[in-house]
């Protein structure tokens, strides 16, 4: 695999780092300093972006990387099919879009983290912070790989896991605390037809959560829509704190 790293400084964190991997795409690396610290090890925070996005920026959490000495920051830049207007969402999620955790998608996710890993020592478990598309992918790539996941910050999600039979919510990750919102506002569906509204996916998901034993922080907004709103990004931080203690 061929690999581009670029380097780019002044811009949202000590090092902004744009990685460019065999395809063209350019996912981005956001790290407190220039070259890792000798000894020190670092938490590596998956900053997902929304539909039609891209990394740049760490999923709007780029500034964590600086904010703290032993926070690095992903966006990784998922590809996502494009869709006919013409033609009427499929009634299920297809299993390739990176919303529903797709094997392309994790398997680009884990290539990304095994080329950073072999310059920045990392702790053994990421933190996921997600919002919209993205806050789809973190929930569900922690089911799915419950053992690398230390938390999950998932904000406005279209779908959420739990819904039908090959999308289900995994007990084995009890142990990862999560943190849930939606604004108030939020009333659009990022789903296949019969989804419901974002804010009442959101409560849904957050109770099914708490009855099978999870620890969940759940946060709604009054006059707050669809946006990655300053309060989501502070409740994701929050829980990284607790995670870092």
């Amino acid at each position: 695999m061929l690999w581009l790293f670029i380097s780019l400084f002044g811009f949202a964190s000590a090092g902004e780092t744009a990685l460019l991997d065999a395809s063209g795409r350019t996912h981005w690396l956001y790290t407190p300093t220039e070259k890792p610290v000798s000894g020190k090890t670092y938490w590596l925070v998956v900053g997902v972006h929304g539909a039609g996005g891209t990394g740049w920026n760490g999923g709007g959490v780029a500034s964590w990387a600086t904010d703290y000495d032993d926070v690095i920051v992903l966006g990784p830049s998922f590809e996502q099919p494009k869709r006919d207007p013409d033609v009427p969402r499929p009634a299920t999620m297809p299993r390739d879009i990176f919303q529903k955790s797709g094997p392309a998608h994790e398997a680009k996710l884990e290539e990304l983290m095994t080329r950073i890993a072999q310059t920045w020592k990392l702790h053994p478990k990421i933190f996921l912070h997600g919002f919209s598309a993205g806050a789809q992918f973190s929930h569900r790539y922690a089911f799915r790989h419950p053992e690398r996941v230390a938390a999950v910050s998932a904000h406005s999600g279209g779908s959420w896991a739990g819904l039908d039979a090959d999308d289900r919510i995994n007990p084995g990750a009890k142990h990862i605390p999560f943190t849930v919102s939606c604004g108030e506002d939020d009333r659009g569906s990022g789903g296949p037809p019969g989804t419901p509204p974002r804010i009442e996916g959101a409560r849904r998901f957050t109770a099914q959560l708490r009855s099978l034993g999870f620890t969940v922080e759940f946060k709604t907004w009054p006059g707050i829509g669809h946006q990655h709103s300053p309060e989501a990004k502070a409740l994701g931080r929050a829980l990284l704190e607790k995670v870092r203690r």
